[in-house]
């Protein structure tokens, strides 16, 4: 078994994967990060950070060099200071983003977010205990790179609601997890041969996929 926070993409039928907490008989129905643009605006707003950097610091530098004739020396500082900001960062946002993970099993929404490369959270919400779901393109941001999120909302009000953002699926996950709520609720004893969400996967293209999986089903 392989776990989900060290894979690089998650494939379906997702059967090779595990996480921290995966109960025996529970099964894997999808795994996501939010989308790669996500990574590559982040990754691009710090390298803009420090090509700012560099010319600012290369400013006071001819200031400083004019005046204390230490031109190379402080060169090479200003060179190997940003070197080491745009490593740490680099690493940073990319280990952020490859261990925040979401995932839908057959009992729980579930998802583990790296705040740092350190330290993280890990956050569920039961099948049982969801109330409505929606899922959302609200703003200009989002349109632009097609880009939503998901909710899942609890009786217990905004403080258990669960979100999945910036994906670009937001609508089709919606659907699926309606049917998924509707098949645990009146056929929980056969919830496992629910079929996990194939995304982007639609129409003829998914029939002749799960043809090879005659075991998964959507309707009951």
């Amino acid at each position: 078994m392989k776990e989900i926070l060290s894979a690089s993409s998650f494939q379906f039928p997702y059967t090779d994967l595990h996480f921290p907490g995966l109960n025996t008989g529970e099964r894997i129905l999808f795994v996501t990060r939010e989308s790669k643009v996500m990574l590559y605006i982040r990754l691009a707003m710090l390298t803009v950070v420090c090509v700012a950097l560099f010319v600012l610091g290369g400013v006071l530098v001819d200031l400083a060099s004019s005046a204390l004739y230490v031109s190379s020396t402080l060169w090479t500082a200003l060179f190997v200071l940003l070197v080491i900001i745009a490593a740490i960062g680099y690493f940073w946002i990319y280990q952020t983003y490859k261990k925040s993970v979401f995932i839908i099993t057959t009992r729980r929404l579930t998802k583990i977010i790296y705040t740092t490369p350190f330290t993280w959270y890990q956050f569920s919400l039961g099948l049982d205990e969801i109330q409505d779901t929606g899922s959302y393109a609200s703003t200009f941001f989002e349109v632009l790179f097609r880009l939503g999120y998901f909710v899942a909302r609890s009786g217990a009000g905004a403080i258990k609601n669960f979100k999945i953002v910036n994906i670009s699926f937001a609508a089709d996950l919606h659907n699926y997890v309606n049917k998924l709520l509707y098949a645990f609720k009146h056929h929980s004893s056969r919830i496992n041969e629910f079929r996990p969400f194939i995304p982007h996967v639609k129409g003829e293209l998914r029939k002749e996929l799960l043809k090879n999986y005659p075991d998964y089903r959507t309707e009951f």
